[in-house]
């Protein structure tokens, strides 16, 4: 195991950035160096490190030389750990992209000279090849969609940029090279125009161009564009002939900042993040090459880039409020995914129930406001960066969390209780049970929580705001399944609270045999004892004709219920169950006393007694 060593480096040089529009770069004869405090990324004992991506938690991808020196391989430092990948058979592998959830994406050469995507899920590669394509090259990896991004290769040797499922050709264009997606659906790559001239591009969601030129530099040899931050900050790089590779930062009213690490031969930029620190690599004049991160001397502002807030969450659970309004809209999913965190909780006020989200939801959940309070859980703590403008809905200043125990630990520091926790699954089958209600009943406090059941999954939450303990660990959960009607379509299924599940605050669940009972069962009637009726509940794993007998304590037959030719299901609920009204075969009100009623069906029996109290 390695580990990364930082060394800092020191830049004067101001950097103020305005977003208004965008607008073509120019450069003049004095491009202005931009203010960054460098720190160089190095693993020990290796020479060639090229970092290409980073994530919001300070984690790095991107590619170095393998043990042998014959080839490229790519690399991700997460966490501290080094840890080197080669697709198997290939002349290289690269990576170009990183998400919070540590997976890496790139591409890699096969022994035929052509490329295919490759990326990088559970410490497992998987090649990926862009549909109908030649060639697929990977650069980006979106956190919010989860859309790739990057160039491919048609049957006829031209490339075009995509990003997601969709295919981007510049208008006349020779050639188009795509790089990197932002939230708002902007694309940046390159392309070159019928003289064989390179230009940047962003291509904006509505389908507009907006070309990225570098008019004081004609004898370009190439210019590619890197990324682009939610805020419309633009990192590229060029080279013109008899000159070294350049990178720039671009703002979108058209300033340009080159970014020159002090002592470099090259330096290179390959992604700027939401706080307007860059991350990429320099050469050395001894051949070496390091990763680098950068982080602005002087903070950017202005009207269009926003403002930005630090604050540092805890291990565990934490209660926070967004403090600016992100450039793009705010879901669950994209607040998850910015922290890292296993679970978001809100209150709906208008019914005072809690609503979840969890990783495995089929959406991306409800929006994210200003001037309201978040549950969330982290697995480890971290030191979130914000960026945006004020909430207009807003009406006091957010803070940071104060500092939280989130979990009571035992002697040995295994989570014992928690203050916030997540049932979630999903109903398994081919059958949509959208509508149906999951309720989950804590049988220890006796506490319920329910959720409505969305594309066969739920998530049912409690929380208790004054950090009060709502669950701990040896809590056995009874879980049942209504339909849309209220009936009761499933088994008690029964789950145990473990400190792995305190620890994320989310139970994972997995409910199958909705609508189908795995066996035939006669249950207890209610009320009981009663007077002077009373409902049978019951399931059958199977169809056929149903009665039900009632006999008193000598084996006389009070009264036979006749229910006809009843489904497979569960008939439990007050609509559904066998009904008695407490009077014999005559119409009679019976005597108070023990009474024994028999479920019948044309392979089943089963009898049960109850009681009369007059």
């Amino acid at each position: 195991m390695n580990h990364y060593i930082k060394t800092a480096f020191v830049l004067f040089i101001c950097l103020t950035p305005c977003f208004i529009g965008y607008a073509v770069a120019q450069v003049g004869a004095e491009t202005p160096t931009a203010d960054y405090i460098f720190e160089t990324i190095e693993v020990p004992g290796v020479d060639f490190l090229e970092v290409a991506a980073s994530n919001d938690f300070g984690d790095y991808a991107g590619n170095t030389r393998s043990a042998d020196g014959e080839k490229t391989v790519g690399f991700t430092l997460i966490d501290g750990v080094f840890t080197t990948y080669d697709f198997p058979g290939s002349q290289n592998t690269y990576f170009y992209a990183l998400g919070n959830s540590g997976q890496a994406a790139g591409h890699y050469k096969d022994s035929d000279g052509l490329y295919h995507g490759v990326i990088l899920e559970n410490g497992e590669l998987r090649q990926y090849d862009f549909p109908g394509a030649a060639e697929t090259n990977i650069y980006g990896l979106s956190d919010e969609t989860g859309a790739l991004s990057g160039n491919i290769v048609d049957a006829a040797g031209v490339s075009h940029a995509f990003s997601g499922e969709l295919t981007i050709t510049f208008p006349g264009a020779i050639n188009t090279y795509g790089d990197f997606v932002n939230a708002a659906g902007a694309v940046v790559g390159s392309y070159v125009d019928a003289d064989g001239m390179f230009h940047g591009f962003i291509r904006h969601p509505d389908g507009s161009f907006t070309t990225i030129d570098l008019p004081t530099m004609p004898n370009l040899e190439f210019l590619f564009v890197n990324t682009i931050t939610d805020a419309g900050m633009i990192g590229f790089r060029a080279k013109a002939a008899n000159d070294i590779l350049r990178s720039y930062i671009l703002l979108p009213n058209g300033t340009l900042y080159e970014v020159r690490l002090p002592g470099s031969a090259i330096t290179v930029v390959r992604n700027v993040n939401q706080d307007g620190s860059i991350i990429g690599f320099y050469d050395l004049a001894d051949g070496r090459r390091l990763g680098f991160v950068g982080r602005p001397n002087t903070q950017p502002n202005g009207a269009g880039f926003g403002n930005i807030f630090s604050m540092h969450l805890s291990k565990g659970l934490n209660m926070l409020s967004v403090p600016l309004k992100p450039t793009v809209e705010m879901t669950a999913r994209s607040l998850a995914v910015k922290i890292g965190a296993t679970t978001v909780i809100t209150l709906d006020t208008a019914n005072q129930a809690f609503l979840a989200w969890t990783p495995n939801a089929p959406d991306d959940g409800f929006p994210i406001e200003g001037a309201k309070g978040y549950i969330v859980n982290l697995p480890e703590a971290r030191a979130i960066v914000y960026t945006g403008t004020a909430w207009t809905n807003q009406t006091e200043t957010p803070v940071a969390p104060p500092a939280i125990t989130p979990l009571i630990r035992g002697d040995r520091g295994v989570a014992q209780e928690a203050w916030a926790f997540v049932v979630s699954g999903h109903l398994a089958g081919g059958q949509h049970f959208n509508g149906y209600s999951v309720e989950v009943r804590n049988l220890r406090t006796n506490t319920v929580m329910t959720s409505q059941v969305r594309s066969n999954y739920f998530a049912a939450a409690t929380a208790d705001l004054r950090y009060r303990s709502v669950v701990e660990a040896g809590d056995r959960l009874e879980l049942i399944v209504t339909d849309t009607n209220g009936n009761i379509v499933s088994e008690k299924f029964n789950f145990t609270v473990n400190a792995d599940t305190l620890e994320n605050a989310v139970m994972t669940v997995m409910l199958d045999g909705i609508g189908t009972p795995r066996r035939n069962h006669l249950l207890q009637n209610y009320p009981n004892p009663f007077n002077p009726e009373t409902w049978i509940p019951y399931q059958l794993s199977e169809a056929g004709t149903v009665s039900v007998s009632i006999y008193d304590t000598g084996g006389k037959l009070v009264r036979t219920l006749s229910l006809g030719f009843q489904s497979a299901g569960f008939y439990k609920s007050p609509e559904r169950a066998a009904y008695w009204d407490g009077r014999n075969a005559l119409g009679e009100p019976v005597a108070s006393g023990v009474y024994f009623y028999q479920l019948v069906t044309p392979s089943f029996q089963q009898t049960k007694r109850m009681l009369i109290l007059k």
